[in-house]
């Protein structure tokens, strides 16, 4: 399509980790609107460190050039980090105390970090039309984006969590150029927590699968049985002991239970290790299944043929798993206290949200049960998906966000 704003810019998009078979929301969302900008006639580039691993952050890939998806990839090595000093800091963010201003500033001084990157944008920043940083909460973002903030523009994956409320995130939004947001619900959190930012909802586009790949899906596991779907990291972060809690209070109803009830299973798939959610009493369990990383077949695999994906999660900016889910007809529910999911189900008609068990048994006894209203709320998803996130409406966003923020009008964009 016809970019009128932003053809023949060129942008670069920093982020911490960047490479084919990275999983991860932030990398995956700034690596696909790269590849359609390139495609579209946009010079970009990504900027990142030489890490692989999202928890030792240990350099892996050599530094230099590469080539990656098609893009130019420029990779610098991560700074050594001390995490005597990082982590009770982190513990302390996390479980709501907010400390002192030296101490943030310690905390960010000690996450993901590449003074080589630094003294890169330093150089050449002034080379770029814009250059987008993602996600907010690290080291790579906040003082990256701060070394030249009239060409920065964030795209933060904000989430409704005690980090966002320190006074140096607070400073960072507010010198940087603007922001590029994943949903609605996102730019409104950061318009209330920083005061107006300008920028907008842009989002990430998505192509429909063809008829005969839905087709060639076979169900994942031999015996035909109903089950909840949850894909994506196993940590308590994404509130995935709240599924398994609720899950197995609900199995655990009695005979109460209709039969499609009784035979329901729980299937957890992706990174990380169940030992981390604190349940290990549910591990034995036959109607618990835990999986480990999935190849992307498999995983459209157990999509299409789930009875509903859940989304516990409370800190969603955006939630890929979702449209997914609905571009392969299944319905989803998801947790009422983050803002982004609910309004996605809300908007679409593509699921339901749950506040409470009492929300979370009704939701399946429904859906086990009327397989009529599954296929209404998945058929809603996918109008939903392939009409606000088709990459035509995407990139037309974009384009219209980013050349305000390169005119200098201040932008507040707001779902038509």
């Amino acid at each position: 399509m016809r970019l009128k704003n932003t053809t023949g810019r060129k942008f670069a998009f920093v982020v911490p980790r960047f490479a084919e078979g990275i999983i991860g929301g932030a990398e995956t969302l700034s690596g696909s609107l790269a590849r359609e900008l390139l495609n579209n006639g946009v010079q970009v580039e990504i900027l990142t460190t030489c890490a692989r691993d999202n928890r030792s952050w240990e350099n892996y890939f050599p530094p230099g050039e590469a080539t990656e998806y098609g893009l130019k990839v420029t990779r610098f090595p991560v700074a050594a980090r001390d995490l005597d000093i990082w982590v009770p800091l982190q513990i302390s963010i996390s479980d709501g105390i907010s400390p002192s201003l030296d101490a943030q500033l310690d905390w960010m001084q000690h996450s993901v970090n590449s003074f080589e990157l630094y003294e890169y944008l330093e150089r050449y920043s002034s080379a770029y039309d814009l250059i987008f940083f993602a996600p907010y909460l690290f080291g790579t973002t906040f003082w990256g984006s701060l070394i030249n903030p009239e060409r920065a523009c964030l795209i933060p994956c904000l989430h409704d969590e005690h980090a966002a409320y320190l006074d140096i995130i607070a400073s960072m939004f507010q010198q940087v150029r603007g922001a590029l947001f994943n949903a609605a619900a996102e730019q409104e959190l950061a318009n209330t927590l920083y005061g107006p930012v300008a920028g907008g909802e842009v989002g990430m586009g998505f192509v429909p699968f063809e008829s005969e790949y839905l087709q060639s899906l076979k169900p994942y596991f031999k015996e035909s049985f109903p089950y909840i779907l949850y894909l994506g990291r196993k940590e308590t972060g994404k509130n995935v002991q709240l599924l398994l809690d609720y899950f197995v209070q609900f199995k655990e109803s009695g005979s109460r239970l209709p039969g499609a009830a009784a035979d329901l299973k729980l299937v957890i798939g992706g990174g990380g290790d169940f030992s981390d959610l604190g349940r290990d009493q549910y591990l034995g369990r036959e109607d618990i299944i835990d999986l480990k990383e999935l190849s992307e077949t498999d995983k459209h695999r157990l999509l299409r043929h789930a009875t509903v994906l859940c989304q516990p999660s409370r800190n969603e900016s955006f939630s890929i798993v979702l449209m997914e889910a609905w571009l392969l007809g299944r319905p989803v529910m998801v947790h009422a206290g983050c803002a982004v999911t609910r309004q996605h189900v809300l908007d679409s008609g593509g699921g339901l949200y749950f506040a409470d068990f009492g929300d979370f048994s009704g939701i399946i006894l429904e859906l086990l049960s009327n397989d009529e209203i599954s296929d209404e709320m998945a058929s809603a998803g996918w109008q939903y998906v392939t009409s606000y996130y088709s990459w035509n409406s995407v990139l037309s966003r974009f384009d219209r966000v980013v050349g305000q923020l390169l005119a200098g009008e201040s932008v507040i964009e707001n779902k038509l």
